[in-house]
């Protein structure tokens, strides 16, 4: 996402040379921010489900558990840039990191062997999780501006090429180390302690994390004689969906996810449960897939340079639906690690289009932030509904399918949820792309110019990037 602009001030005169010593000790510092939060992404994100049927949940438990801190956290969002008008930017940002680390504190205590009471875990685990994805969505929207803020436009693709590289390895590794740390916890036979040990590690990165983002330097202070109220926010955020286009675009990126999300919190359940892959096996499988996010994103960058954002949007969305029913022909490790590369390429393809194709829509910054919070809060209501009905759907599936007197028995009821989520994703599919606009902004710069940030690891699209402008700006004559 675009950095927002550095706060408009009267004063032209060169920085102060302590402020420019404290703007490059805050560079620095977030460097090492990006290697200790991303030890935190790769042992949780894609955990938590994991963790969750490790504690028996139910198929109904795992669809809260990915549901709610998804509705949650946009809500947050929309807090946070309340708050940003009447609160040191710095300070909303290491409440957030610590509040999360307290979060990651609960999920350790939840996986030691303590005698716990019957059933009580599971909803604990799904109140830590909310405060987690909570905590994270109120910081990100101000360190998006803080950091906007203290990199300069020339040198922004450089600084953040070099940190997105950090984040992706390190967050890359701790998934791959994580996963060896729980295999070898199993066979030993102290699989809880093996839980215990990651979020433990989880505590340690977040912990860093938020000692390096209190000693970065903020030159922005609140103006709050000038703060805006939740309802101007909300009413910004009802002009931005009157826009058709956007309308129109909003509701397919939902409805997708929603169907995604009908099918994706389980894959989990479906190789841990029924196909009873180790956690070394279910890493493999899944790091398969965000390898392959990585390697391919630029890749589909230069493509949508040439034949646009909605070509690539069309091409990952024609791969999408099908691949829940690509699940159900094989069990064989390497087959569904194939299943996976190619569901990394689509979607690495289609989270670049769509990230790029809201800026063609909206290129005025100054009302940008309405319709990416509009975006992002029914994206996560969309989210909660498809998780919460497909562990619904899963419950309901019954043994065998019965029409008068044939009978065919379902040997795996989440089958019926992939095919399901499949049928929804192209339906989905071809109420827009068939009559969704081909977008070009002039001067918006190339998609290949874009640099991305690793957000966090989910269960329902395996990378979030966040999106920066990395482009140089034109130089603006002396004043």
């Amino acid at each position: 996402m675009s950095e927002p602009a550095a706060p408009k001030s009267t004063d032209l005169s060169p920085p102060k040379p302590e402020q420019a010593q404290r703007v490059r000790y805050s560079l620095k510092v977030s460097m090492k921010d990006s290697v200790a939060s991303s030890v935190m992404t790769g042992t949780v994100d894609q955990f938590l489900n994991a963790f969750a049927i490790f504690l028996r949940a139910s198929s109904v438990q795992i669809g809260w558990l990915t549901g709610i801190p998804q509705l949650l956290g946009g809500l947050f969002q929309i807090l946070s840039v309340w708050l940003g008008g009447y609160w040191p930017r710095r300070s909303l940002i290491v409440l957030g990191a610590a509040v999360q680390t307290l979060s990651l504190v609960g999920l350790c205590a939840l996986a030691l062997p303590f005698p716990w009471p019957e059933g009580a875990r599971v909803p604990l685990l799904i109140g830590c999780a909310i405060v987690y994805h909570g905590a994270s969505n109120l910081a990100q929207p101000q360190w998006k501006a803080l950091m906007g803020n203290l990199v300069p436009p020339r040198l922004r693709g450089r600084y953040f090429g070099v940190r997105s590289r950090l984040a992706m390895a390190t967050s890359f590794f701790a998934f791959l180390a994580g996963g060896l740390l729980l295999n070898g916890s199993a066979s030993l036979g102290v699989e809880s302690l093996g839980f215990a040990a990651l979020f433990l590690i989880a505590v340690f990165g977040r912990g860093m994390s938020t000692r390096y983002l209190h000693r970065m330097y903020d030159p922005y202070r609140p103006d709050h004689s000038r703060g805006r109220g939740l309802m101007h926010t909300l009413r910004s955020m009802k002009r931005a969906f009157a826009d058709q286009r956007f309308r129109r675009f909003t509701l397919f990126l939902a409805g997708m996810q929603c169907m995604v999300a009908l099918s994706a919190p389980f894959f989990a359940v479906y190789m841990l449960r029924d196909l009873q892959f180790t956690y070394l096996q279910f890493t493999l499988n899944t790091a398969a897939s965000i390898l392959v996010q990585f390697v391919l994103l630029r890749y589909w960058g230069r493509i949508a340079d040439r034949k646009g954002n909605r070509y690539v949007m069309a091409l990952g969305a024609t791969v999408i639906p099908v691949l829940p029913v690509l699940w159900l022909f094989s069990d064989n490790l390497v087959y569904l690690m194939g299943v996976q590369m190619l569901g990394g390429a689509a979607w690495a393809g289609f989270t670049l289009a769509t990230s790029n194709y809201l800026y063609d829509l909206k290129p005025d910054d100054s009302e940008f932030a309405g319709y990416a919070a509009m975006q992002s809060t029914i994206g996560a209501a969309a989210v909660f509904v498809g998780a919460i009905s497909g562990g619904y759907l899963i419950s309901w599936v019954p043994d065998a399918l019965v029409l008068g007197n044939w009978s065919w028995p379902i040997e795996r009821p989440i089958w019926v949820i992939f095919v399901i989520s499949a049928v929804l994703r192209a339906v989905v599919a071809l109420w827009y792309l068939p009559r969704a606009p081909e977008l070009r902004v002039k001067q918006r710069g190339r998609v290949r110019d874009l640099v991305f940030r690793v957000s966090r690891f989910t269960p329902i699209s395996g990378v979030v990037f966040d999106v920066v402008s990395g482009r140089r700006k034109k130089q603006r004559p002396p004043q």
